[in-house]
């Protein structure tokens, strides 16, 4: 990586990727979807195979989006209107991003694995969850300040995964991201 990009990870989360990059019109117009793209430095770039959307921040803000890859070998970020809004940026701008790596299997909470193990539905939906969907459970469970609060949720999480919800609503699923890449 060049000196401008670095990885720091946190409290065994996933890295967080930092690096610069430039933002470029679209070399052909877009069909669908943004016209403007970030090329991912090669060295972050294959740290992120396999992920197709990433969540970090462009200039601070906050953003999800979708990769594709480039015809060097690394890969796009689509850049839309609201990221550059939220970034204070346009087309030609040289942006700074911190975007979360990829994540380890998460892992169960006690005292959710203990709830899951008492209901048969939630257990079985969840063995059915991608690691991704677990991991926004485990991520708004874990983002309660107060014991009490944790405990709603663990018992919230235990209904809506026995009545067959597969996400939970109102989940902030930026919170997480934030805590990770603000030092």
């Amino acid at each position: 990586m060049s000196s401008d990009e670095h990885v720091s990870g946190r409290n065994g989360g996933p890295s967080v990727l930092r690096f610069k990059g430039r933002l470029i019109r679209r070399p052909k117009p877009a069909k669908t979807g943004s016209s403007t793209l970030l090329d991912v430095p090669k060295a972050v770039s294959i740290k992120l195979r396999g992920m197709t959307k990433v969540e970090g921040t462009m200039n601070g803000h906050p953003f999800r989006a979708a990769m594709e890859p480039n015809t060097s070998g690394g890969h796009w970020l689509h850049v839309n209107k609201a990221m550059l809004a939220g970034a204070g940026a346009d087309a030609g701008d040289t942006v700074k991003l911190a975007i979360l790596g990829p994540e380890p299997e998460p892992a169960v909470p006690v005292d959710l694995r203990k709830a899951l193990n008492a209901s048969y539905e939630a257990k079985a939906l969840w063995l059915t969850l991608t690691s991704d969907g677990r991991r926004i459970w485990i991520r708004w469970i874990e983002a309660a300040k107060k014991p009490e609060t944790r405990a709603r949720r663990i018992t919230r999480t235990v209904d809506q995964l026995s009545a067959g919800k597969r996400r939970p609503c109102c989940v902030n699923v930026y919170e997480f991201m934030l805590q990770r890449v603000q030092e």
